[in-house]
């Protein structure tokens, strides 16, 4: 177990110094071509998000580390610490003998087609009030990536994770990926103009999530890729109207609080 937190935690302080220079990136193309020019930069549950942006990411990676922890314990607890570490570095199994990038790869399509089904089951009415936080903030951009429940990014992107490890994806291939996906998020919350002209079809833009996020009836329930919007054109959720662009979001009569600790509440008060 003690062999895997330095390895992650190492990508980690990697993904820090990639996400400050991603964060200054979008501010400046938020402010070149924004997608809703009157978005304000100042916005209404700015500090919320602020709150999220601090709390989620460390929440998330500690869960993620422990479990991970746990799964390797669990699969590898009688074997030989050299053992442990061709674990961590190369996984077991079959996908062993693939290389790490090709493993991330494999990974990253197959946690793309689970979390599109666990984002549309999060859209039921069961699980849909912990998923309206995130759909709560009346104006998208990248300080809004990480306004998430707990309960939905645990489920959603942190057991995904476990699972890959536990079919036998190495820990640091599930790493990288699960880096890339934190990047690639955050770039398609952005308010940003940018449709990906004739790769619309193949890889989520800002425009496509937009309409995922807008509180217009028409995109409602659509968009639930998070990287390869194919899925959404093979099961009939795709919208992503040529020339037009969503111009409100949020979630409608809900009553969603706006302060992060009520949101933390809000959910379970709903479920009674």
């Amino acid at each position: 177990m003690e062999l895997i937190i330095p390895t992650i935690t190492n990508t980690w302080i990697h993904l820090f110094y990639w996400l400050s220079g991603l964060f200054a990136v979008s501010i400046v193309l938020e402010f070149l071509m924004p997608c809703n020019p009157d978005q304000p930069k100042l916005r209404k549950g700015m500090l919320t998000d602020i709150l999220y942006f601090f709390v989620m990411p460390l929440l998330t990676r500690l869960v993620r580390i422990l479990l991970m922890a746990i799964g390797i314990y669990v699969v590898m607890h009688n074997a030989k610490p050299d053992d442990v570490m061709s674990f961590i570095t190369s996984g077991y199994g079959a996908l062993s003998k693939l290389p790490v990038w090709g493993q991330s790869a494999i990974a990253f399509i197959l946690s793309d087609i689970l979390i599109y089904w666990l984002h549309r089951w999060f859209h039921s009415a069961r699980m849909w009030p912990f998923h309206a936080i995130h759909h709560s903030s009346e104006h998208v951009d990248w300080l809004s990536t990480y306004r998430f429940h707990p309960i939905n990014s645990w489920i959603s992107f942190t057991m995904v994770d476990v699972l890959m490890l536990f079919l036998g994806f190495s820990p640091i291939a599930i790493t990288q990926m699960a880096a890339f996906n934190t990047i690639y998020s955050v770039m398609v919350h952005s308010n940003v103009n940018w449709t990906f002209g004739p790769f619309r079809y193949l890889f989520a833009s800002p425009v496509f999530h937009r309409w995922h996020h807008t509180a217009q009836a028409e995109g409602m329930d659509k968009n639930f890729a998070p990287t390869f919007p194919l899925l959404d054109i093979m099961f009939g959720t795709f919208y992503m109207p040529e020339g037009r662009r969503p111009e409100r979001y949020g979630v409608d009569g809900a009553n969603i609080p706006s302060g992060f600790f009520s949101q933390m509440i809000w959910p379970f008060r709903q479920r009674r």
